[in-house]
């Protein structure tokens, strides 16, 4: 028996209307605007962006990084539920499965408009290149994307609609294959420990490799330092369970009460400021070296010209020291707060804080650069205009991203029905 859904309403003076429909439909609307402009630059080529050679990375991977790093809660979630076995995360461990696909799903989206050439996405799991760090990256990526589509099948098929409907009854062979993916559901579900441990090491990989990107190339200077694969892999964590805390609440107490008990949403803000605490501490000691230890005079400069186009040094300090700080300490203490409230609007900080981390590695080292030459360095101020075509395809994998959690938060079973012993561990 599935449980009883609410759905989200608005109230009109006598009247309660249901946004599914008009939420659904405006979402419809940015993806087929997006894929105007989708069609614009897969034909036309990258000269309609706003990118260049001095900044070939920009608004779209920085969606592309985010994406990803919000989608940190499945690896984590993968080792406590399937590894630790730990029953309580178990539902919450299903929504944190869904937000890794559609993370990295969404990333995948983005590349295939980065990419100069679109139609040889391929060419990486072909043409192994074991020497580059994109490489790596990109192959994790992959691998790690079948692994969650992999541990999503079984829930997926979960849902009575898939088993049970009239297509299946008057078309055999819908019913033979329904019989095989069952199978196949099940069989995935026996080995999820091993996925858990697959996903874990590939998840480490490339999110390390994504800040290790960045430790070699001494022409950025801001942001050389060798501490960045443990703050990808600390924001990720930090990021991707604070959004999960974040819509678990939607999804467990707004819309499906008593399905999750406080304590687990309690314990999902505390892993987050835990993880939040731990990325500032190493995040303020990296300034210190990079900025005041070093005496780099080039990277005084970079600080300087970044200050003049942005409140660079302002981000910084509020949006990855003071504020992370305080949510932390406020997410670590959230048995002791008990308000859903206050713990919903400081979990956006740590969120916010994953995403601005990753906007200023893949953006503000490319604006203000350090030029190659080692004998007479100089600091390069670089500018970036995104058009209409990054916004529109950035929409549009937001957009897309939203539509299939929609989807899935309204119709999704996240809880086995009662005496499925099928599925038993």
């Amino acid at each position: 028996m599935q449980a009883i859904i609410h759905y989200p309403k608005i109230r009109i003076g006598k009247f309660s209307i249901d946004i599914f429909p008009y939420w659904v439909g405006l979402l419809l609307a940015l993806i087929a605007f997006g894929l105007v402009g989708a069609y614009v630059v897969l034909t036309e080529g990258l000269y309609v962006t706003g990118l260049s050679n001095k900044v070939p990375w920009a608004l779209w991977i920085t969606i592309d990084l985010s994406s990803i790093a919000l989608g940190g809660s499945a690896f984590v979630f993968g080792v406590i539920v399937h590894l630790l076995r730990i029953k309580r995360f178990e539902v919450v461990g299903k929504l944190a499965i869904l937000l890794g696909f559609l993370g990295y799903s969404t990333a995948g989206m983005v590349l295939l408009f980065d990419l100069g050439k679109p139609f040889r996405f391929w060419h990486p799991v072909v043409y192994w290149q074991p020497h580059s760090l994109l490489w790596e990256i990109t192959m994790c990526v992959v691998l790690y994307l079948t692994v969650l589509m992999a541990e999503l099948l079984p829930i997926v098929l979960e849902h009575p609609g898939i088993c049970d409907n009239f297509l299946t009854k008057r078309f055999a062979i819908l019913c033979k294959v329904r019989t095989a993916v069952t199978w196949l559901a099940e069989k995935l579900h026996a080995v999820s420990p091993a996925l858990a441990v697959i996903g874990l090491s590939l998840s480490l990989l490339h999110q390390a490799s994504l800040g290790a990107t960045y430790s070699v190339l001494s022409g950025r200077g801001l942001w050389f330092n060798q501490s960045a694969p443990v703050q990808f892999v600390l924001s990720a964590v930090a990021g991707g369970v604070a959004l999960l805390f974040f819509l678990s609440i939607v999804v467990f107490r707004i819309m499906r009460p008593g399905q999750v008990k406080d304590d687990v949403f309690y314990d999902l803000a505390r892993i987050s400021g835990a993880a939040t605490l731990l990325l500032t501490y190493l995040r303020v000691w990296d300034w210190a070296v990079t900025n005041y230890y070093s005496f780099d005079r080039e990277i005084a400069l970079q600080t300087q010209l970044l200050d003049t186009i942005a409140p660079y040094t302002l981000t910084f300090w509020l949006g990855q020291a003071l504020l992370p700080a305080l949510a932390g300490a406020l997410l670590l203490a959230a048995k002791r707060i008990r308000s859903f409230r206050i713990l919903l609007a400081v979990a956006a900080i740590p969120i916010f804080n994953a995403i601005l981390m990753r906007w200023n590695y893949n953006f503000s080292g490319l604006i203000a650069s350090i030029s190659y030459d080692p004998f007479t360095p100089t600091v390069i101020l670089n500018s970036y205009t995104p058009t209409w075509v990054e916004f529109a395809v950035g929409g549009m994998v937001i957009s897309y991203w939203l539509l299939l959690f929609t989807l899935a938060a309204r119709y999704l079973p996240f809880q086995r029905p009662q005496g499925d012993a099928h599925h038993a561990h």
